[in-house]
């Protein structure tokens, strides 16, 4: 190589130096990277990072191969006064070192079980052939950092927002003096997940992603549950109260409800009669032992009176001296208890409700007849039908069974739609 040749190429070997030496320490300094290196990865992520391991110490030692030969390169380009004119010698060491195998790695070294006492020829690079083999091992061990940042970037903040979800249902139920197994066996599973992903984020797959799911459902579903003891806490005597016209109309539902069998039953000849709700004594037991588990029950006030430093009659935070609620903690079981029990009064009225409609529906539909026999029966005077004697024996026959109790609308039914097309039929 000629003397500009050779500085032009010292030249681009020390910037390519620098640049390869910041790429690795940046690898080195990388979070993922520094978790791995220092933490016992297990299964599928211990397998590859056991690969990965070896090929980050082969980066290292051809980057250190790489500097030693330039280092070597440097001084002898150092010494000489002019490079391939002035010193022939240096002018042939320093084309060696840059264009030919100058870069060396060592020999692994064995146990000594396996070593021998002939020489082992250690592997020789070019340059060029040291930075293509330092590119493939560092795309190697980014493609894990990858491969691992990729998991732990898309599961860590969900599995943060389960354990934010699963801290304010503890804070909530701290102060109603409250625990909840289900948020105990909740934050039991996000620490299991949150190891799990740390030491074999590579290893979760689907079981990890459905492990997920149902933890943050939990997790939204205990916080959920706390939510609404403390609001029920805050306001138990407005919901009390709502809930006790709830439970009052489904009773009153079901009165009207047996007033109107008892009507039918009159008025209707052996009508299917829909089945009647009768889970007003049951609505009125549960909500009696709701009101069991809060002081004062039904008369419990929506709200403590409190002191001007924020505590109530009962103490701090209505608390008992030694610091437990002195509404025994159970806020959680009122919460669940009165949603249950408002779905089943709920239920009950609107069965009821249905069951009053369907049972008017059959004195409806027999008020339906007899408005249409008499609109027959207009019409046939206007026909003049009137006198037609198998017409009027029709027509006394359909108003007698609508005028009877119990009435049979099967038959009277046929006997209307009888009469019409007579009419219908007199007419023509």
């Amino acid at each position: 190589m000629s003397a500009e040749g050779i500085e032009h190429a010292l030249r681009l070997r020390r910037e390519e130096r620098d640049r390869i030496s910041g790429d690795v320490l940046d690898l080195e300094a990388h979070t993922v990277f520094r978790l791995l290196r220092s933490s016992a990865p297990r299964g599928e992520t211990a397998r590859r990072w056991a690969g990965v391991r070896e090929r980050a110490a082969l980066l290292w030692a051809l980057l250190d191969a790489y500097r030693d030969v330039l280092e070597r390169a440097e001084r002898i380009a150092t010494g000489a006064r002019r490079p391939g004119t002035g010193d022939r010698r240096a002018a042939v060491e320093l084309t060696a070192l840059l264009t030919g195998p100058a870069v060396r790695l060592a020999p692994e070294v064995r146990p000594v079980e396996q070593r021998s006492l002939l020489a082992t020829p250690g592997e020789r690079f070019t340059l060029d052939e040291a930075v293509a083999a330092m590119d493939s091992a560092f795309r190697d061990v980014t493609a894990l950092i990858s491969a691992v940042d990729a998991v732990w970037s898309a599961v860590l903040p969900r599995l943060d927002t389960a354990a934010a979800a699963a801290d304010a249902a503890r804070r909530l139920l701290r102060d109603l003096g409250s625990g909840d197994p289900a948020l105990d066996a909740c934050e039991r599973e996000i620490e299991r997940l949150r190891e799990e992903l740390r030491a074999d984020p590579l290893g979760a797959g689907s079981a990890g992603a459905q492990a997920l799911e149902r933890v943050l459902a939990d997790a939204g579903r205990v916080r959920a549950r706390a939510e609404r003891a403390a609001a029920l806490r805050r306001e138990y005597g407005a919901h009390r109260e709502a809930l006790g016209r709830l439970v009052a109309r489904a009773a009153g539902a079901e009165e009207e409800a047996r007033r109107a069998r008892d009507l039918v039953l009159v008025k209707i000849a052996s009508p299917a009669l829909p089945d009647l709700p009768g889970q007003a004594p049951l609505l009125r037991g549960r909500l009696a032992a709701l009101d069991a588990l809060v002081p004062g029950g039904a008369s419990a006030p929506g709200r403590a009176a409190s002191a001007p430093d924020g505590t109530d009659e009962r103490g701090r935070a209505g608390r008992a001296p030694d610091g437990t609620d002195e509404r025994g903690g159970r806020w959680l079981e009122c919460a669940e208890l009165l949603a249950e029990l408002e779905h089943a009064a709920e239920q009950a009225a609107r069965r009821a409700e249905e069951a009053t409609g369907a049972l008017r529906e059959l004195i409806a539909r027999r008020d339906e007849l007899r408005g249409r026999l008499e609109a027959f029966h207009a019409k046939a005077v206007r026909l003049g039908l009137a006198e037609d004697a198998a017409l009027d024996r029709l027509y006394r026959h359909a108003r007698g069974l609508l005028w009877t109790a119990p009435c049979d609308l099967r038959q009277a039914t046929a006997a209307v739609t009888g009469y019409r097309r007579a009419i219908e039929g007199g007419a023509a």
